[in-house]
């Protein structure tokens, strides 16, 4: 099964990544029991949200908070922080937006953020990387996104357009917003260095072989992209 993953990350013995379109639509049940038994994570340790497009992020930095999320009413968020946790990890949707993951040169604090336009608008990226500190975050921060939709095929609107001055690209009378380029602004503001921020190129939108879009194909499938500290 496919699953594309930083290495540094993997280096610090975090299991991490987002599926590919073979795994199969990620909303269904059958498909995220079959990605984490392959990979020998128990299902239940795993944290979810409702997502909604928001800022909002959720510290978690303990075993008995974990269980007290997992046993009531799914949250409404758009982050996860994870601090010091062991045994348990968390996962988004995406299929176009970006599935952000900030870390700690240790990875003793792990952020995961569903990026849509909305949130990264709503400066998502610089306050993951500045929750990631709060949470316990220590020394130098990395970042790494998962395939998400490029700018090649992100035509918007004035409306879209005028949330990101300086990201914009004209084509043929069209306009491309850059996302990349306004997250690496975001988490450089929040004291990352260039060289520490990672966007390996996998355009969602233009790639139908290997990814699900909901710009190209207007349906709900979705990858999934998780993290968990074994």
């Amino acid at each position: 099964m496919k699953i594309y993953s930083d290495p540094r990350l993997l280096s610090l013995g975090i299991v991490h990544g987002t599926t590919a379109r073979e795994a199969g639509n990620m909303r269904l049940a059958e498909n995220t029991q079959a990605l984490f038994s392959s990979l020998n994570i128990p299902e239940e340790n795993i944290l979810r949200f409702k997502q909604t497009h928001s800022d909002r992020l959720i510290c978690v930095s303990s075993a008995e908070q974990a269980r007290q999320i997992r046993q009531n009413a799914v949250e409404e968020a758009d982050g996860w922080i994870l601090s010091g946790l062991r045994g348990f990890g968390a996962a988004i949707l995406t299929a176009d937006c970006v599935p952000l993951l900030v870390w700690d040169e240790k990875a003793n604090v792990v952020g995961l953020s569903h990026c849509g336009w909305r949130g990264v608008a709503a400066q998502l990226p610089q306050k993951t990387a500045q929750a990631v500190r709060q949470c316990g975050g220590k020394g130098r921060l990395c970042a790494w996104a998962g395939p998400h939709i490029q700018s090649c095929c992100f035509e918007v609107q004035q409306d879209v357009a005028a949330q990101f001055p300086g990201c914009v690209l004209h084509k043929n009378g069209k306009m491309y917003v850059d996302l990349n380029k306004e997250i690496a602004r975001q988490l450089t503001a929040a004291r990352l260095n260039m060289q520490d921020i990672r966007f390996p190129y996998y355009c969602t939108c233009g790639d139908r072989a290997n990814f699900f879009s909901y710009r190209r194909d207007h349906t709900k499938d979705a990858m999934l992209t998780f993290i968990y500290r074994p």
